[in-house]
């Protein structure tokens, strides 16, 4: 599937909230997280990302076009 890149806004929201290392729910199309916001990152030919750390340290990448929702904890 190919990536739709987000309103800057919403970017620099999420820099601010991995620069804080605030802690967040992110709403998916099936599912919620919740987690501290680590870094963004950007992965050639797939898009952009927000790296998640979970409470139980696990680590995973969202892809910035597939967050429905975030707030924070």
């Amino acid at each position: 599937m190919t990536y739709l890149p987000i309103k800057c806004g919403d970017y620099d929201q999420l820099e601010l909230y991995c620069m804080r290392a605030n802690k967040v729910a992110i709403t998916l199309d099936t599912q919620t997280l919740v987690g501290v916001a680590k870094t963004l990152e950007n992965i050639k030919g797939e898009g952009e990302f927000l790296v998640l750390q979970e409470p139980t340290n696990k680590i995973i990448k969202i892809r910035l076009d597939k967050i429905k929702t975030i707030s924070l904890v």
